[in-house]
């Protein structure tokens, strides 16, 4: 491609932009690359994953969709997976709501130390890291003679913490950990410590200051935090398949699926179960921020 070409295109783009940036088509214009990118490496896949999910030998059927309803291994296989989720999502809450309390609220030093902590465990790769937790949960490792020592069971019977949905929830709890305390220390950040002090002067706990004050005004970065939690809990894969072994959550199994039976079709299937998941809580969460809006955040005193 020629730098003249280029050149002429980018201009083209500019005086259409300049000459339409007010209406419609220029707003249309502007949103163009990133819906082409969209569309290309996500809804044209998933519009052929969902082709597969409907297509047999016979023509188009929901065969499989009927397969998975009907079969009690893929009924648990998909509750234990919303189980994780769920799981994880709460205990991430219970250790990120602290974490990013402290970090906004206990100094520079301390908010420094905890924000390089949440993040250096991105900078390794999620394989490794996973594989940390297999040495440290397996038997001998670090984590099973600490549980022994404080009575947890004993040498010889050792807590098993590995091929579990403990080891998968214990793994996913430290990989997802981050996308927890970010965005509550986004929103930390938004209330001012005064209304913290004025709540304790008028006789508030710090119990009492959670629940009146900093819960009701930080519910959006909870809720952002819980969505990202839960949405890569679920659609997780090698933290699940490294760490549960023959225990299958949804993305492991699909994996299985597509790899080693070949069947495009139920594997379709799966993963449009897990899209569907996806979706609704995401529409679930656009709902409840819709309805919280009017209370949250000052904007609507008068619902």
């Amino acid at each position: 491609m020629s730098q003249g070409f280029r050149e002429s295109v980018s201009e083209r783009v500019s005086s259409a932009i300049s000459d339409h940036g007010e209406g419609a088509f220029g707003r249309w214009l502007l949103l163009a690359p990133a819906l082409i990118v969209l569309l290309a490496l996500l809804y044209l896949p998933t519009l052929f994953i969902l082709r597969e999910s409907v297509l047999t030998d016979a023509g188009t059927s929901l065969a499989y969709y009927g397969q998975i309803v009907a079969d009690a291994y893929y009924q648990s296989v998909a509750v234990r997976t919303v189980k994780v989720a769920l799981v994880v999502t709460v205990i991430d809450f219970a250790l990120g709501f602290p974490l990013a309390y402290a970090a906004v609220r206990g100094g520079r030093l301390l908010g420094g130390v905890i924000v390089i902590a949440t993040l250096a465990p991105l900078s390794v790769d999620l394989v490794i890291r996973t594989y940390g937790w297999y040495i440290l949960l397996g038997r001998g490792g670090l984590v099973t003679n600490v549980l022994v020592v404080l009575g947890v069971g004993s040498q010889s019977h050792q807590p098993q913490l590995l091929f579990n949905t403990t080891g998968i929830i214990i793994g996913l709890v430290q990989v997802l950990l981050p996308f927890m305390v970010f965005p509550i220390m986004t929103i930390l950040h938004t209330i001012p410590r005064e209304y913290e002090e004025a709540a304790r002067n008028l006789g508030a706990n710090r119990f009492g200051v959670f629940l009146r004050i900093l819960l009701p005004l930080s519910l959006p970065g909870i809720a952002a935090g819980m969505l990202l939690v839960f949405t890569n809990s679920i659609a997780a894969y090698v933290t699940p398949a490294i760490l549960g072994g023959s225990t299958q959550t949804l993305a492991t199994k699909i994996t299985g699926i597509f790899t080693t039976s070949n069947d495009w079709g139920l594997g379709s299937a799966l993963a449009m179960l897990l899209v569907v998941v996806a979706v609704l809580v995401i529409v679930g969460y656009q709902r409840a921020m819709e309805n919280a809006g009017g209370s949250v955040g000052g904007t609507g005193g008068e619902h």
